[in-house]
């Protein structure tokens, strides 16, 4: 090597704390995203159980609900969507700012998802 060719290696620590903070957040969101599931199936199976009791009773037709699947299956894409977006955002930044942003995106999909969460039953009001 030379005087004329700087040496251009870039610091690893920077590059394996950003690789923590997108496992750590990823597992979060994972998380984030099992419960969802799990609420589309409990949800599901509510108002399918509710309307075969009102199929039992006479005139329950008119009282049938209808799984509310858009909803439902976006409370599943909040999480997935977030970590992208964050993800995609934070490939070429600092540390700081790579925890900053998922910070942020964590909270935000977490206040959509928490509104999610007790929307989809008001909607149903067995």
């Amino acid at each position: 090597m030379t005087a004329a060719t700087p040496a251009t290696r870039r610091q690893s620590s920077p590059l394996v704390g950003r690789i923590v903070v997108w496992a750590v957040f990823g597992v979060l969101f994972a998380y984030m995203t099992v419960q969802s599931v799990g609420n589309l199936v409990t949800v599901s199976q509510s108002v399918r159980a509710f309307n075969t009791f009102l199929e039992s009773a006479s005139g329950g037709g008119s009282l049938q609900r209808s799984t509310p699947w858009v909803w439902l299956v976006l409370d599943i894409a909040i999480a997935p969507v977030a970590f992208a977006v964050a993800l995609w955002v934070t490939r070429r930044t600092r540390l700081a700012v790579t925890v900053g942003v998922f910070v942020v995106a964590f909270a935000a999909a977490g206040a959509l998802w928490l509104d999610l969460q007790l929307f989809v039953p008001r909607l149903l009001d067995f």
